[in-house]
């Protein structure tokens, strides 16, 4: 991973190189200290582009600055099936950084180049002739990139703490972002909580010319079709499993060990599994499996799956204890200081979960950590295939997938089935009409009850989120879900955070199952490969036979890998004295946001009762209290708030 960062505007040449090199510095956690800048000559304005990264990583592919022509690039990418690429363009030298390749794409395609880029990637593109910028990223967001425009300055950064080490930045706090992080909401703006700072949206392309404002469009979106009927089964099979083994060859260390984070779930393992295909007589050499370790009754518990995985392998399990793995680590001091250094407020829950990962597979010799992430939103659906199966009419298929499903009575057969297959419009009549609640659509997030609803209304929190909520499929629930798993921005924020999490502990992660053609082929299969009575990954588990013992692979019981359980033991254990001294008085009440009261008893709730939707929640607005006692001076004075009728 590298950090990137650029400057355009009416800048003398010495202030925009340094705010370049302020930025690169600011974000060296993950871009080290090798760094390079480009200053292309424009007599349209002032332009820098940097990009800095880690000495081991510049030993195996060079710094990502490319410049040909009118045209430079800098870029933080893992672009992947590269001699596809060459071919399309044209181009047969080999020996061409990432940079060079997007280049050269660039100025084949222009523009239309970003959606025929694979791999994972965040980078921008300056024209020194028209003066017009270029920013993408890929779809999945693995790798960030924020943006600020204030006065005659256009700023990019792969992170935000890069935008921040400029000082004429202003850090005005955005109190409609910051309420949607510290609700857990969705959060679908580009806007975060520092006003000035923007997020440019995975799979988007942003364009600028000079002296104007920015534009941003999609250029990336999942598969607008999906097959509504029963297909053979081990035909397509067959052709995942090579889609997978493709997807791991080309994200496996180019020498050395490659770790995987491995559970006894079907994700990992099917990611595993595809490393052994990949790598043959190699594997036991260079494959280095990481896993967490749960105690005996724990939902979490996969270690004997794990270990008869790992036996067919012949390889032996290297476990974590979990609850070795603090929540929060230190007293409320550090964690202030924590969420001081954050430049934004959302806080990943299993942050120290993921770094640990990181370094025990750093320690075993790995700079490459593979996981299974995506494997919940490619290979499974929720109930609310039921509602297509019923507007669709396939009422005895209805029946049947009803009878093994583990809901019961009317009312939950019209939560799922029939409110869903009706527009919303129609939805709502049908609930005045029965005198009933409006059931909110199953993928609207509503905030907890510990928020007021006077602040939401007049920050505009949910018109924001309304505003800027991806458009989803209106006629098939089963691909709406999957491209609202793919294209929410909330799911793309915690990949990103993922790969920092990783880059900061020395290894670079990568997550096979989120392979641009592993999810186009995965999106548009029938919803019978993703579930069938009490069976669920139906599709990802076939293509692994022979590959992950059958034994492994089996439909269970009941669920395991659920990290619940160490959630809550970790909040009502070593995490308790640091949460309960933010509830006495905190901050988000003096400006209104929430009644403290309320947040104080779903608290008292959690702590006896195993509840972990109100948990995460709580969770998120006890971090983002730590992000703004942290910045207590950005906050708006409680007498300027009632005053403004809050």
């Amino acid at each position: 991973m590298s950090a990137i960062a650029a400057v355009f505007g009416e800048l003398a040449p010495a202030d925009a190189n340094a705010r370049v090199e302020a930025a690169l510095h600011a974000m060296r956690s993950i871009g080290g200290d090798v760094r390079r800048l480009h200053a292309p000559q424009s007599p349209r304005e002032r332009a820098v582009l940097g990009v800095s990264a880690h000495a081991w990583e510049t030993a195996s592919r060079p710094l990502a600055l490319a410049q040909r022509g009118a045209l430079s690039v800098v870029a933080d990418a893992s672009l992947f099936y590269r001699s596809e690429l060459r071919r399309a363009i044209g181009d047969a030298d080999d020996a061409v950084s990432d940079a060079d390749l997007i280049l050269r794409a660039f100025a084949r395609w222009g523009s239309d180049c970003f959606a025929r880029l694979e791999g994972e990637f965040a980078c921008v593109v300056y024209n020194q002739e028209s003066g017009d910028t270029h920013a993408a990223r890929d779809f999945a967001g693995t790798r960030p990139l924020y943006y600020a425009e204030h006065g005659a300055t256009f700023s990019v950064a792969s992170r935000a703490e890069g935008l921040l080490a400029d000082p004429a930045l202003p850090r005005t706090l955005d109190l409609t972002a910051l309420t949607s992080v510290a609700a857990g909401l969705w959060g679908h703006s580009p806007q975060t909580a520092i006003r000035a700072i923007l997020e440019l949206p995975a799979g988007h392309h942003l364009v600028r010319a000079p002296q104007a404002r920015a534009r941003v469009d999609a250029f990336w979106s999942p598969p607008a079709r999906i097959l509504t009927r029963r297909q053979p089964l081990q035909p397509a099979a067959e052709e995942l499993r090579a889609l997978l083994v493709d997807a791991v060859r080309e994200r496996l260390a180019p020498e050395g060990p490659t770790a995987v984070s491995l559970s006894g779930g079907w994700d990992s393992s099917a990611v595993g599994g595809a490393a052994m295909a990949a790598l043959g007589d190699a594997a036991r050499d260079r494959l280095r499996p990481i896993s967490i370790s749960y105690p005996v009754g724990d939902p979490g518990r996969e270690d004997e799956l794990i270990a008869e995985t790992l036996a067919a392998w012949g390889l032996r399990p290297d476990f974590i204890d979990v609850d070795a793995i603090a929540l929060l680590t230190g007293t409320t001091a550090d964690a202030l200081h924590d969420a001081s250094v954050r430049a934004l407020p959302f806080a990943h829950v299993y942050e120290q979960w993921n770094r640990a990962l990181s370094r025990r597979a750093r320690a075993s010799g790995a700079r490459v950590i593979l996981d299974g992430v995506g494997g919940d939103q490619l290979f499974q659906v929720s109930d609310i295939f039921l509602a297509d199966l019923f507007a669709r009419g396939q009422w005895i298929e209805l029946a049947r997938q009803w009878r093994t499903r583990d809901l019961h009575g009317l009312g939950a057969f019209w939560e799922w089935a029939v409110l869903p297959a009706f527009p919303d419009a129609v939805a709502r009549g049908l609930a005045r009409a029965r005198r009933l609640p409006v059931t909110p659509h199953y993928l609207l997030r509503l905030p907890p009850p510990w928020f007021r609803a006077r602040f939401f209304a007049e920050h505009g929190v949910m018109a924001n989120e309304a505003a800027h909520r991806p458009l989803l499929p209106p006629h098939d629930r089963v691909l709406a879900e999957t491209h609202a798993f793919l294209r929410f921005p909330f799911f793309t924020r915690v990949v990103a955070l993922l790969r920092g999490y990783a880059a900061e502990e020395g290894v670079t992660l990568h997550s096979p199952l989120l392979d641009d053609r592993v999810v186009r082929f995965a999106a548009s299969r029938p919803w019978s490969e993703r579930t069938d009575g009490r069976e669920t990954k139906i599709l990802l588990r076939r293509s692994m036979q022979g590959l992950v013992p059958d034994t492994v692979l089996a439909p269970r019981p009941f669920r395991t890998g659920i990290t619940t359980g160490y959630f809550l033991r970790q909040l009502r254990g070593p995490a308790r004295p640091i949460l309960e001294s933010l509830l006495a008085d905190p901050l988000l009440g003096s400006i209104g946001m929430i009644d403290p009261v309320r947040l104080r008893r779903a608290w008292d709730h959690l702590t006896q009762h195993d509840d972990g939707e109100t948990a995460a929640r709580v969770y998120f607005t006890l971090q983002t209290e730590l992000w703004v006692r942290a910045r207590s001076d950005l906050l708006p004075r409680a007498d300027a708030m009632k005053r403004a009728g809050t």
